[in-house]
């Protein structure tokens, strides 16, 4: 599937886990003159519910192949058709997204469901062969802390916690410092895998497509340098006022109705848009059980000098 800028779209993509500042990302980007940037759920083969709190009914999360999926079984279509529906969604994606936005630049962000990066990349291979990958990495013990605050968000108020849970969920809400071990087993290991996932799709994403690495750490301390090399990448504008643009809709204060870098809120999606946070909740037996898990990916991605950094933390 190849586009012109003249008549069509051009598609290209940002890949990180969640928690890892896509959201912020988005905002930079959607304020530049050519460049939409969406979370159209496309690829991964993945379909649940979820109830958030506040909320009376579930919503449902799927992409788009699981639903066409479901679509061939339903109409009894063959499944070699499965690649031409799901182009065709796709086409008419496009075309109401740039008659809508009036941009054609498309810049489509997914944070994969849990074991579904591998399936993405292979669909990003399929349907957008020519596009440009964009990965935003975020220290991973950053998107752990961040990630299990976020899930509170997501509990309803009626949801079962053990007695822990209800014990922490109450100080999270009424702001609260927590005192003790704050993560569960259980909540490292989900979160581990939700970090390393998309990281290991990285080298086999650089054999079939122009991939680049972008620091979520780096977007904070330069933020205009940052952004500049992200807007070259995707051949777009880079001027003073362009930059200029984006950078007031990215500030922290404008994107959380006024609090400052590090001022937490419990209830908001954007959380505190600082690095570092994880060194407030971390114990050396989280950090012990967190490297067995990851190995050598905060040294690799140069967040650590070797393997045994959580010995600092007893």
């Amino acid at each position: 599937m190849i586009f012109s800028k003249k008549n069509k779209s051009v598609n290209h993509f940002i890949l990180a886990a969640p928690r890892s500042g896509t959201t912020w990302l988005q905002r930079l980007l959607n304020a530049h003159p050519e460049v939409c940037c969406l979370e159209r759920r496309l690829f991964g083969e993945y379909a649940d519910f979820v109830q958030d709190d506040g909320q009376d009914r579930p919503r449902l999360r799927v992409t788009l192949d699981k639903y066409v999926h479901s679509m061939l079984l339903h109409h009894g279509y063959p499944k070699k058709d499965k690649h031409t529906l799901t182009q065709a969604f796709i086409k008419t994606l496009n075309k109401v997204e740039r008659s809508h936005f009036g941009k054609h630049v498309i810049v489509d962000k997914i944070t994969p469901y849990v074991n579904t990066a591998e399936t993405v990349l292979e669909q990003l291979n399929t349907f957008f062969p020519n596009s440009k990958l964009i990965y935003l990495v975020r220290d991973g013990r950053d998107v752990l802390t961040s990630g299990v605050f976020h899930w509170f968000n997501k509990q309803p108020a009626d949801a079962e916690l053990t007695k822990f849970e209800r014990a922490r969920r109450k100080q999270f809400l009424e702001g609260d410092t927590f005192k003790g071990r704050f993560f569960q087993d259980k909540e490292i290991e989900q979160w581990a895998g939700e970090w390393m996932q998309p990281l290991q799709t990285i080298q086999n994403a650089k054999k079939s497509h122009d991939a680049k690495i972008i620091f979520y750490e780096d977007l904070l301390t330069d933020t205009e340098a940052t952004l500049s090399e992200c807007l070259s990448f995707l051949g777009v504008k880079r001027t003073s006022g362009i930059l200029k643009t984006c950078l007031e809709h990215g500030r922290f204060s404008t994107m959380s109705s006024g609090r400052k870098q590090g001022e937490a809120k419990p209830d908001a999606h954007v959380r505190k848009g600082i690095s570092g946070d994880w060194k407030n909740y971390f114990t050396y037996a989280d950090g012990k059980l967190f490297s067995e898990l990851t190995k050598n990916t905060l040294v690799d991605f140069g967040y650590e000098e070797n393997a045994n950094w959580f010995e600092r933390l007893r």
